[in-house]
Parts: structure tokens; C-alpha cells; sequence
């Protein structure tokens, strides 16, 4: 009897925290506040390690102002989405958005084209341009999973 119980209690237990992992993340990158960098990621998730899953949804957000006689047009952004989709290049130029001048200029840009399974590895970013960014964002929203639960339970607070 006892150990039908521990079965069926761990049946339980093993069942609810499966449910529980599964969650809508968001990964979020700030930029800089200079146009004028390229970054390098180890692999999409947060200082505990990679997210599992699936990016449902890609939204980058530039506030845009150029520095000087700088022309909006010689701006220059690409991020490489780490999906197993078929299109994982966000990509944009001054030029291509119709930027052209100096002052200041914004995009806010929202997509599912680069749905897809997180591919392990490495991915980046780089911009050029040398204007400054404002309130300027990539962010990822993913269904899947954080690392293992084991880093969120607080057994080191006790240490």
C-alpha cells in the first residue's frame, strides 16, 4: 500500500512540474546607446543558461538620431534570429526605410516570419550607422522552457 502511494504521489509530482516549465519567455536585448557596435550571443536564454522552445514572435524598436551631418540613410542593423526557420535575418538599412537626412527617426517592427525552434550556438547583432539609440529594444517571445528548474529553487539563499 505504501509504496502504491509514493507511486502515485510521485505520478503527481512528476506531472506538475513538466506543466509548470512550459511558459511564455521573453528575451530582451536593450541597445546600446550608440549605433555603432556588433554583439555576439553564446546561445539565447539568460545567465542560468538556454531556453528551450519556440520564438513565436520578433519585435525590434529603433528610436534613431543621427549625430552631427550624419545621413539617416547610412544606417545599418541586421540580427540573426536563432530559429530553425526558414528566414532568420532581420535586416534593415537608412536607406531601405526611407530614412534620409539628419534628425531623428523610428521604427517599430513586429514579426512571425522568423518563428521557429530555437537552434543551439551562437548568434549576433551589429549595427553601424554612429547615431544614437533611444528606447530601442529586440525582444523574442518564446514558448518553451528556462534551464533546468533545479537554479530557480533558492537552495543557495541558505549559504
Amino acid at each position: 500500500m505504501i509504496r502504491r502511494l509514493l507511486f502515485i504521489v510521485l505520478l503527481v509530482t512528476a506531472g506538475a512540474s513538466s506543466a509548470a516549465r512550459a511558459a511564455e519567455l521573453t528575451w530582451r536585448f536593450d541597445l546600446p546607446p550608440v549605433a555603432n557596435m556588433s554583439f555576439l550571443w553564446g546561445w539565447l536564454g539568460d545567465d542560468f543558461g538556454p531556453f528551450t522552445g519556440e520564438v513565436t514572435s520578433t519585435k525590434v524598436v529603433f528610436v534613431y538620431t543621427t549625430k552631427g551631418d550624419q545621413d539617416a540613410a547610412d544606417f545599418y542593423f541586421t540580427f540573426d534570429v536563432p530559429t530553425l526557420s526558414d528566414q532568420t535575418w532581420v535586416h534593415f538599412t537608412g536607406k531601405d526605410l526611407g530614412w534620409s537626412g539628419t534628425g531623428t527617426f523610428k521604427l517599430e517592427f513586429d514579426s512571425k516570419d522568423f518563428n521557429g525552434e530555437i537552434r543551439p550556438g551562437r548568434f549576433g547583432a551589429e549595427m553601424t550607422g554612429g547615431g544614437a539609440f533611444t528606447d530601442s529594444y529586440i525582444e523574442l517571445k518564446i514558448d518553451g522552457e528556462r534551464a533546468d528548474p533545479i537554479y530557480f529553487d533558492g537552495f543557495d539563499e541558505e549559504f
